[in-house]
Parts: C-alpha cells; sequence; structure tokens
C-alpha cells in the first residue's frame, strides 16, 4: 500500500516547527521519523556536537524527540541537504528510525527526487552523469569536483522544460548521495544549477538570484513499524516559483 503525504500534513501532525522567524513546515511525522520542508539558509548541521542555528535546534525547541544513540554526530541527523538547498528532509526520531532509514538510503531504497534550474539548452531530453566526485580543498573551502579517483556517482536528469537558450527545468534522480553531488554533476555537464556561484553558475540577463535553485520535492521511504510505503512530497518554495515566473515571461 502506498500512502501519498503532500503539504500541509493531515491528522493531528505538528503542522510546523516554528524557533524565531525560522518557520519549517512539517510533512510527515510518526514515531520514528519526521520530514520537513526545510527552507533555504537554514543548515542542518554545523560542526559534529553543535546544534546551533540548525534544523535540529528549531525540532528539538519545538519539543519533537531526536534519536541521539550510538554513531550520531548530532541529534536526528540521517541525511543531509545544503544550507540553501530547499525540500524533504527527515529526521529520526528512534532508533528504529534512524536504522531503518540508514539502511533503506545505503541500499537505494529510499527515493529522492529534486528539481533544479539549470544554465542552458539540452539537446536531449534525458539522460545519466556517471562520473566518480572526490573532495578538493579550493579558497580556504573543502568543496567537491569529478574526480576519475573519487567515490562512484550516479544522477538521472529528465528535462521537464526548456526555458530558451537560458535555463532548463530538471527533475533529477539520484543514486548515491555524494556531498554537493547534483551540483558538481550539472556544473561538469556544462549546466550549473542556477544562483550556485560556488560551482560555476555566472549572472545573467533579467534573472537575479540569490541561491542555487536546487529543491528535493519528493522522497518514498518504507515507515520502519508499519512497513508502509510512504511518498513525501515538498511545495516549491516561493523563490523558485518567482524564477520560474522570470524565465517563463
Amino acid at each position: 500500500m502506498l500512502l501519498h503525504f503532500s503539504f500541509p500534513c493531515a491528522g493531528a501532525f505538528m503542522r510546523e516547527l516554528k524557533l524565531g522567524p525560522v518557520v519549517v513546515p512539517v510533512l510527515y511525522m510518526d514515531d520514528d521519523i519526521i520530514a520537513v520542508n526545510k527552507p533555504a539558509g537554514l543548515p542542518v548541521f554545523t560542526a559534529p556536537g553543535k546544534v546551533a542555528g540548525t534544523l535540529t535546534e528549531v525540532a528539538l525547541a519545538c519539543g519533537i524527540t531526536l534519536y541521539d544513540g550510538e554513531g550520531v554526530e548530532l541529534p536526528g541527523v540521517v541525511h543531509r541537504l545544503d544550507k540553501d538547498t530547499t525540500g524533504v528532509m527527515v529526521l529520526a526520531r528512534s532508533e528504529a528510525g534512524w536504522s531503518c532509514f540508514k539502511r533503506e538510503l545505503g541500499n537505494h531504497e529510499a527515493q529522492k527526487q529534486y528539481l533544479a534550474l539549470v544554465r542552458g539548452t539540452f539537446a536531449e531530453r534525458s539522460g545519466r552523469i556517471d562520473v566518480p566526485i572526490g573532495a578538493v580543498h579550493s579558497r580556504g573551502l573543502l568543496l567537491r569536483q569529478a574526480d576519475s579517483s573519487g567515490r562512484p556517482s550516479t544522477t538521472d536528469f529528465e528535462v521537464i522544460r526548456q526555458f530558451g537558450s537560458q535555463a532548463a527545468l530538471l527533475r533529477i534522480r539520484i543514486e548515491t548521495g555524494r556531498t554537493h553531488q547534483i551540483r558538481v554533476h550539472c556544473s561538469y555537464i556544462g549546466h550549473p544549477v542556477l544562483g550556485d556561484y560556488t560551482y560555476g553558475y555566472r549572472t545573467q540577463r533579467n534573472v537575479v538570484i540569490g541561491r542555487q535553485m536546487l529543491h528535493a520535492f519528493a522522497l518514498s521511504f518504507v515507515a520502519p513499524h508499519s512497513e508502509v510505503q510512504v511518498r513525501v512530497l515538498a511545495p516549491l518554495p516561493q523563490d523558485f516559483i518567482s524564477v520560474l515566473g522570470v524565465l517563463a515571461r
């Protein structure tokens, strides 16, 4: 059986997490996990053992129990999204939630899908980027790059809409979850994510973008105890919608 959740969540679930000006919509929650629509600018983590200014801090401040057992660097954090990437993000509330989600991610059973606005025109309607990714130190930062000696990384994409020669909207599925994987792979094929100044984007005429246009819009997984297949959807943030509007003119 497939359960399909979209924002706002139904029933008695908490509808949002709020700490000061930070508001994080809740998309799904059970005893083992909580899935939220992470806004841009909110980091998932800072450094091991520190929670200040993170999604974890917001969740804990709102009374959400997060798993903090052996081997956990930050309470509940079982996977990551970049600070300025928006969309579905799962935190573990129990040991069962933690171990189950880790296993599903490791076995590629948890299916993650993204929407990305990238620069340029595509001749093909779909494709696969199968290029290893390694770490590199640049400008005092630890970044990632396509590197034959790096870790295997695979990204599948489908062109949803082409906006003339300026940009294209891609639906992306990743089989691996390397740091900055989508951003690095899109840059590698000559189509950097709009707003991703770290990996090759340059300002375009009539398009003002303050962060990378990358959104985790869907996540499918099997709930730990019920073993029900769950698909969680996160609506696009307003800045992404605004850029789409400008491109469509």
